[in-house]
Formats: structure tokens, C-alpha cells, sequence
């Protein structure tokens, strides 16, 4: 299994998805933060919730973010949501 950072993964769904840092109407937009984070919020009407989870299905199936996840967030009616995270320290 192919071993990436967070950084790489945010990348990887860059490529995958139509995105702008703006806050144009109609436009899937990515909001990157500082440590290695980010948040997509891809326009439904351009990408149907069903795509994109097969498109990270297939991308993920081989592949592990060291130290974080991806997370697709619950559901709401103009965007599907997906976030690069920081993965949650196990506790002793």
C-alpha cells in the first residue's frame, strides 16, 4: 500500500476535481488551512455525490494517508463535502 501525506492527498483530489479558492457562485471550492488540511465543497450540480465517492474509492483503495483521513461530511443540498484531516491521536 502506497503511503502519502496529507499534503499529497490534497493534491491527488485537486487533480480529480474542478476546484476555485474564490468564492464564485455555481463553483466547487477547496478552502485549504495551514497544517495540511482542507475542505472541498464540490457543486452538486456538477458532481454527483455517487462520482465522487468512486472516485475516491478508487483512488484510496491502495493508498493510506500517513497520519490523517479523508472524510466525506454529511449531507446537504448544493455541496458534497470532503476534508483531508489531521487523523485523531489514539488515547492511552
Amino acid at each position: 500500500m502506497k503511503q502519502i501525506t496529507r499534503r499529497e492527498a490534497i493534491e491527488a483530489i485537486k487533480g480529480m476535481f474542478e476546484t476555485n479558492t474564490g468564492q464564485e457562485d455555481n463553483v466547487s471550492q477547496l478552502i485549504e488551512n495551514d497544517n495540511d488540511t482542507a475542505t472541498f465543497m464540490l457543486d452538486k450540480r456538477k458532481y454527483e455525490r455517487g462520482e465522487i465517492i468512486g472516485k475516491l474509492s478508487e483512488y484510496f483503495k491502495d493508498v493510506n494517508i500517513v497520519d490523517g483521513l479523508c472524510r466525506i461530511d454529511g449531507i446537504t443540498f448544493v455541496f458534497t463535502t470532503v476534508k483531508i484531516e489531521e487523523r485523531p491521536k489514539k488515547e492511552d
